[in-house]
């Protein structure tokens, strides 16, 4: 009975993948009264909001605020217990995840560097480093994710040994090689979680400064509590308490002097460039 029973949950928690592949994100991704519970619990409740192809969108918020369960939803780890989630006529809950995943790339807080030479960590062995045609794409993967400056002063540029996760490289490098990494993929999702959360202010500006170049050429998502990230942003939603109280443009946020994105912003000293 305790096989039976075993067998029974891990069946019932595995993922259920649905029929439909998807080829490419040619469309917006739209989540529709959105609301996820966790047992009991509400984490998530009325999220409408839309994600438009090629634009740059801000997902802010406090810590328990309902960003990671945004995030698990919108890369299909986690399933909504009511509403829907659509990308190209498809509710998630019919693709095939694995086909949804392909077109998606992540940047974390703190990547993953392997010591080994910075071309096999942004190409990830899915090719030979020496052979012309892969080390062309590497790169331009390197050149899109604002690599050169740093790879100018390495002892052997991309055939650098990085060493044990990376410790011969500054956060901003690593993060910029995580960057590369995914464009390496040509990924058509971008998604920035809290990347830049650990960086110091010059080291900040250089991660800014690649996600900038990838401005209108890819759709990217950017997830942070540090609201210095976010003033690039086409769009942004701010969340709280599970539910997004509220959106727009960053200085149209900012100049409204009772918005909690007006406060989160004084309590961090982050100001509209213009102004800035």
């Amino acid at each position: 009975n305790f096989v039976v029973d075993v067998t029974r949950n891990v069946t019932e928690a595995a993922e259920h993948d649905g029929p439909n592949i998807i080829e490419t994100i040619d469309s917006d991704i739209v989540f529709s009264n959105v609301r996820f519970d966790r047992g009991e619990r509400n984490i998530l409740r009325d999220i409408n909001l839309r994600i438009p192809r090629h634009q740059t969108i801000g997902i802010v918020g406090e810590s328990g605020a309902g960003k990671t369960t945004f995030f698990n939803l919108l890369t299909g780890l986690l399933e909504p217990s009511d509403g829907a989630i659509t990308v190209a006529d498809h509710d998630y809950r019919t693709l095939k995840r694995s086909s949804l995943r392909k077109l998606i790339g992540y940047v974390p807080q703190d990547p993953v560097i392997i010591n080994d030479t910075i071309a096999n960590n942004i190409c990830l062995y899915a090719c030979d480093p020496e052979n012309p045609d892969c080390r062309a794409k590497i790169v331009a993967a390197a050149a899109a994710a604002n690599c050169e400056t740093f790879l100018e002063s390495t002892p052997d540029g991309l055939d650098t040994m990085v060493g044990d996760r990376g410790m011969r490289l500054s956060g901003g490098q690593r993060q910029r090689i995580a960057i590369a990494r995914e464009l390496f993929k040509d990924p058509e999702l971008l998604i920035f979680d809290e990347a830049t959360s650990s960086l110091d202010g010059q080291a900040e500006a250089y991660v800014q400064d690649s996600i900038d170049k990838l401005h209108g050429q890819r759709t990217i998502v950017i997830i942070a509590h540090r609201l210095s990230t976010m003033r690039r942003c086409d769009w942004l939603y701010v969340f709280e308490n599970g539910t997004v109280i509220e959106q727009g443009g960053f200085n149209e946020l900012y100049a409204q002097s009772n918005s909690a994105f007006r406060r989160m912003c004084e309590q961090q000293g982050v100001r509209p460039l213009e102004v800035a």
